[in-house]
């Protein structure tokens, strides 16, 4: 008997959807098949695969209130926000394209004694196939961050859609259907991790996983592939710092603060998730912090104006209520919120958090919590920030340039954000971390690369 999957909307507990999930013997088979339709994609001209690439887009775009509304109720992501994943799925697809038009391969010149009659140029090939590994929060934007350039690169591509929240992702297997791409190019799935790490991740015949996920799932992934090399590309857990300096704008600081960390109610990897202060604003921060988060509206993520809805689940929510718990008991003051309704977690603000407490360092908060942090020198804001092993991206409010580039430069982050929060994501931009934050890059402008081989040609005395 096949088993199912019961989909849930988190903020009533009703059913939604029941989905079979795909078993071993299915998973097999779907990677035979994307490995049999592999070489004739790669073989089909670029410009027809940008085409059927293009066609995507549009369709996408054509469905994006049927998508945005599942992912509202199977994860209570804010509706605004579900409309806005789809049309940067869009927009990627749109780009992969055009910058596939023009990724040129290159010429080598005759700088070598003997080699001086040899013509040697490079050109790119398909890794073959790729498993995209989707997180809940952001299903859509993510699977087209990965699918978008392995496609017009050339691969078939395997997309196991999250198993909290699929209903967005497997609604795209129609989209793709629509868009016309070649049986066995692009498969949707929702299977058990066991079947998954079995029939995939072990699997020979898969070249490549690009996963955006957990640390510790990225680490158990490494394990489960080594044996057969796969290439890997992980984006991993984060612990974002903020620095906001006392010559800062603050009310500027306050929006960067909650736009970033009320994005998807917390659940985003590369929002600053510790606020380190320069002790002399650290009292307006807090004022102005707590009267910018009491007017923020909570309510269904159905509602265009709702800001706070609720977690993917009920158990998220219990374990961002423990670690508000565990902070308050190493000596942090519950200073707003903290209240857990169900699913649902109010906006948080905890102070007199100290650099030696676990949410200073490596514990990963997702939920829409605020832990401010003070500190007294540039020196001191930078060991804090960097105490930590994560190191996906970072942020710094100041009104010198100077400071803002020196000490960005000094900060263990994949990105420095100046004047601005860690959860910054130009949709071109190589978007990874260091440490345990990241393995690779992401982004329009390294992804076609990542996900393709370069081959070079010699012809030996070819003048």
């Amino acid at each position: 008997m096949a088993k199912t999957l019961k989909v849930t909307n988190p903020a009533t507990g009703d059913v939604l959807d029941t989905l079979e999930l795909a078993d071993a013997a299915r998973l097999a088979a779907m990677v035979a098949t994307a490995r049999a339709a592999q070489p004739a994609w790669q073989d089909t001209p670029l410009y027809a695969r940008g085409e059927i690439l293009m066609r995507f887009a549009d369709e996408l775009e054509a469905a994006n209130e049927h998508i945005a509304t599942l992912s509202a109720k199977d994860m209570a992501k804010p509706i605004v926000q579900a409309r806005g994943e789809n049309e940067d799925g869009a927009k990627l697809l749109r780009a992969a394209v055009e910058r596939a038009k023009h990724l040129y391969g290159e010429v080598l010149t005759d700088n070598a004694p003997g080699f001086e009659k040899d013509l040697i140029f490079t050109r790119r090939e398909a890794l073959g196939v790729i498993a995209c590994i989707i997180p809940f929060n952001f299903p859509i934007e993510l699977t087209f961050q990965k699918i978008a350039p392995a496609l017009i690169m050339g691969n078939a591509v395997l997309v196991k859609a999250p198993s909290a929240n699929p209903l967005a992702v497997m609604a795209l297997d129609a989209v793709a259907k629509k868009a016309g791409f070649p049986e066995g190019v692009v498969q949707f799935m929702v299977c058990d991790r066991a079947d998954m790490v079995a029939q995939v991740v072990k699997n020979r015949d898969v070249d490549a996983i690009s996963m955006t996920g957990s640390t510790p799932a990225g680490q158990a992934l490494m394990r489960d592939g080594a044996d057969t090399l796969k290439r890997l590309y992980f984006e991993l857990g984060g612990n974002d710092a903020m620095i906001i300096f006392d010559d800062a704008d603050l009310d500027a600081a306050i929006d960067e603060m909650t736009t970033s960390r009320l994005e998807n109610n917390g659940q985003v990897c590369c929002a600053s998730k510790r606020f380190i202060v320069q002790k002399g604003v650290y009292g307006k921060v807090v004022e102005k912090l707590t009267a910018r988060l009491a007017a923020a509206k909570a309510g269904s993520a159905l509602d265009d104006d709702a800001v706070v809805t609720t977690l993917v689940s009920e158990k998220a929510a219990i374990e961002v209520e423990k670690q508000i718990a565990t902070t308050v008991e190493q000596g942090a003051n519950l200073h707003f919120g903290g209240k857990r309704d169900g699913a649902r977690i109010m906006p948080t603000i905890l102070t007199n958090v100290t650099p030696e407490m676990d949410i200073a360092s490596d514990m990963e908060v997702f939920g829409p919590v605020f832990p401010l942090i003070a500190f007294d020198t540039e020196e001191d804001a930078i060991r804090i920030a960097n105490n930590s092993c994560f190191g996906l991206s970072s942020g710094l409010m100041t009104a010198d340039l100077r400071r803002a580039f020196r000490v960005g430069g000094k900060l263990k982050a994949g990105a420095a954000v100046v004047n601005g929060s860690g959860g910054y994501r130009h949709l071109d931009q190589p978007f990874g971390g260091y440490k345990m934050s990241s393995i690779g890059r992401e982004g329009i402008s390294i992804s076609l690369e990542e996900f393709s081989h370069i081959k070079v040609f010699a012809v030996k005395k070819a003048f």
